[in-house]
């Protein structure tokens, strides 16, 4: 690997000066590492992203419209995504440079409105579009139909996405590993308030219906408004995004880390 591309949580002085110091280590070591804000050069061959999770998920959605690989450095609480930590930046880079590195693959989603599509890696999100209504969404399954929820919303994550707002809506927490989507309810008025785990070749059809519209989000960012009537179709998209690994941090080792069992 010769050039890399930088994505920093701006902002922040620690963060910043992390990212000084990724630049540094990269440039002693025979690697040009550029600092990006939205654009990402062509010849670049990966992209690493600074901060916590958001700003490595930046990067991700960045690595998976260019087809490259990508990486975290943890700068954050949060380290999901973000797996190299900052006391392992000089080894990092030293692998880098030498090609001493994994590249695992994960799947991701696409999601259809209105004759439009885009690709998210951690999760799309149906939820209501004014605060204070819930909405009602039909929920279709590979063309067979499954149930009504009357929610505030319903998220459909990758295994990835499963320990972001998936997790905080009461969804379970899937090793990567694993390829499967995770259907989970946003406060429903439901007897069914459990997530689902499917197939990852499941096709999942949400129904906006009655009177009140919804809003589309993918990976967190405003993709669509969703009019009563409308449909969201969710299912696996074709791209995979490929994250650059030292192996150094298994998942149990990542979950343990993130709920405080260290000490338990």
């Amino acid at each position: 690997m010769k050039r890399i591309a930088v994505v920093v949580h701006r902002g922040r002085n620690h963060v910043e000066e992390v990212a000084a110091r990724l630049v540094d280590r990269a440039r002693r070591a025979g690697l040009e590492a550029v600092v990006v804000d939205g654009d990402v050069p062509e010849d670049v061959e990966a992209i690493l992203g600074v901060g916590g999770d958001g700003t490595v998920l930046r990067a991700a959605n960045l690595a998976l419209e260019a087809g490259l690989p990508v990486a975290g450095v943890n700068v954050g609480r949060v380290g999901y995504l973000a797996e190299i930590a900052v006391d392992e930046l000089d080894d990092f880079v030293e692998a880098l440079a030498a090609d001493g590195y994994d590249v695992v693959e994960r799947l991701t989603l696409r999601v259809a409105h209105g004759g439009r599509h885009a690709d998210a890696v951690n999760d799309v999100v149906v939820e209501k579009a004014i605060i204070q209504r819930i909405i009602q969404i039909a929920v279709t399954i590979d063309g067979e139909f499954f149930a009504r929820y009357r929610a505030d919303g319903m998220i459909v994550a990758t295994p990835v996405g499963s320990t972001a707002y998936s997790l905080s809506a009461g969804g379970p927490v899937v090793d990567p590993r694993v390829e499967a989507l995770v259907l989970t309810p946003v406060a429903p008025h439901s007897l069914l308030s459990r997530s689902l785990i499917l197939a990852p070749e499941a096709v999942v059809t949400l129904d906006v219906e009655l009177d009140r519209p919804a809003q589309i989000n993918v990976d967190g960012r405003e993709f669509a408004r969703v009019d009563p009537g409308g449909r969201v179709e969710v299912r696996r998209s074709d791209r995979t995004i490929r994250f650059i690994t030292l192996g150094r941090h298994p998942f149990p080792q990542a979950v343990r880390h993130q709920f405080g069992l260290d000490h338990a």
